[in-house]
């Protein structure tokens, strides 16, 4: 079996339609950058925005816990976010 390398960056002007539509979704508004894990996972674009969407999920249901929950949700939003939300 071949190894197929996921960690890579895509650059931004990549010809890739999938990679173009994932770094359109996944880019802050406010900035205008995309999570420096979408980027690093970028060669697969499907595993990149599966680890955005598990990030952003679990930021958008951090309301209502527990201190340790918050602690454990803040270590599993840093370990799958490049980018501080």
């Amino acid at each position: 079996m071949a190894w197929n390398p996921w960690i890579g960056i895509e650059p931004d002007d990549t010809a890739n339609e999938e990679v173009k539509r994932l770094y359109h979704r996944t880019r802050d508004r406010a900035t205008g950058q995309t999570s420096d894990t979408v980027r690093l996972t970028s060669l697969t674009p499907q595993t990149a925005g599966a680890l955005y969407d598990l990030q952003l999920a679990i930021y958008q249901e951090a309301k209502g816990l527990t201190l340790r929950e918050k602690e454990i949700a803040a270590l599993l939003v840093s370990a799958y976010n490049g980018c501080v939300h």
